[in-house]
């Protein structure tokens, strides 16, 4: 069977379905407040309760963060602690062991 040798000069790129430059590209958007994040409209009451109720959520966050860390220092503490009166009740077994031992091995 013969085949024809394919010509790529008759075949054209498909466009590209975007420009290249956006117009988002050229004015970025003003990033919104945090309160317009929210829904909070400055003056009213009701932005006043959801500003308030924010902050205190933010607050009770940091605080649990906090305690989170102070619990896990804590929980070291007391690992290192116990470590250590592991070691020191060997070691004082062992110098107690040591002391009762005779200096002569040759057994009678």
């Amino acid at each position: 069977m013969k085949y024809m040798p394919l010509d790529l000069s008759v075949m054209q790129p498909e466009p590209f379905p975007h420009p290249v430059m956006m117009r988002s590209d050229l004015y970025p958007r003003r990033q919104p407040s945090r309160e317009e994040k929210w829904g909070i409209c400055p003056g009213s009451v009701c932005g006043a309760l959801r500003a308030l109720v924010r902050r205190c959520w933010e607050e009770a966050e940091r605080r649990k963060l906090a305690m989170n860390i102070l619990s896990v220092a804590g929980a070291c503490v007391f690992g290192l602690m116990a470590v250590g009166v592991f070691w020191l009740a060997v070691e004082m077994d062992n110098s107690a062991l040591q002391a009762s031992k005779s200096s002569c091995s040759i057994k009678p």
